[in-house]
């Protein structure tokens, strides 16, 4: 009887984890993050989150349904961008669709790669 207890609470235990895109703050100064993402047909980016150093944010909550995220951070000793065009305000935003930035009253800016292999959690760390 106590070995059927003891694996009906491993069970219970085990399935109550989630996964989730986070993004740590691994420098000495404060950083701002972004992420940008394909959600069905559509991409979308999000933004700001503020990280002091040493502090995570998650930026996707729940199992990861992409294999490529794309993440741009600022501090005011350096930025982390790349080569992936997304849409971006200086204030916190959720924005859908990756063209016409400009026009549409947005910003364009590079967003470095992150390839996950498909991985249902990811952690991303922002280093000096």
């Amino acid at each position: 009887m106590r070995p059927l207890i003891v694996s009906a609470l491993m069970v219970l235990c085990g399935s109550t984890a989630l996964a989730d895109f986070e993004i740590c703050n691994e420098t000495s100064n404060e950083a701002f993050a972004s992420i940008g993402y394909k959600d069905g047909e559509d991409w979308v980016s999000e933004g700001w989150w503020t990280l002091q150093p040493d502090e995570c944010a998650i930026a996707v909550v729940g199992d990861l349904k992409n294999r490529y995220y794309y993440v741009r951070a600022e501090s005011k000793t350096g930025n982390w961008t790349g080569d992936y065009s997304f849409c971006y305000i200086n204030d916190p935003y959720t924005i859908r669709g990756d063209e016409n930035c400009t026009s549409r009253g947005y910003k364009t800016g590079g967003f470095f790669e992150v390839d996950t292999g498909n991985s249902l959690d990811w952690t991303q760390n922002l280093t000096d």
